[in-house]
């Protein structure tokens, strides 16, 4: 049995993509108007919901300054549920003082229909440190 990519595998695929181009209009596509992004695990300065694809739009659009990804998305791993797609990926690039970034992912996606309606983000927090350094 030949097994094919799913259309919902190949979106997530090229919005991971886009984003780590800084395209963020293209990584925005995926998302329904009523979507929600969590990062159930930020560090303090960091959103742990936002709501709503314009307001995911505006928190996406910041990240740039924090942090670039131009050294690519490593070990893109996509597991397959009916309405989720569970993604685990790691990153490289630098922060926005230069010192070197190394990040890894799991992102757990619920899609509506062809969009994505919830959007669990567990980046590790330890690796966004110098983007977020502990206030004391």
């Amino acid at each position: 049995m030949t097994r094919t990519v799913s259309d919902r595998v190949r979106l997530l695929t090229a919005s991971l993509d886009a984003f780590h181009r800084e395209d963020v209009g293209t990584f925005m596509a995926m998302y329904h108007d009523d979507a929600v992004h969590e990062f159930p695990f930020a560090p303090d300065g960091m959103p742990t919901r936002v709501e709503g694809r314009e307001a995911i739009e505006a928190w996406m659009r910041t990240v740039p300054d924090l942090l670039t990804l131009d050294g690519g998305m490593h070990d893109l791993r996509i597991h397959e549920g009916a309405d989720t797609l569970t993604a685990e990926w790691s990153s490289t690039g630098h922060f926005a003082d230069g010192t070197p970034a190394a990040i890894s992912y799991v992102a757990v996606v619920t899609f509506e229909g062809d969009l994505v309606v919830r959007y669990r983000d567990y980046i590790n927090p330890l690796d966004l440190r110098p983007a977020f350094p502990a206030r004391h």
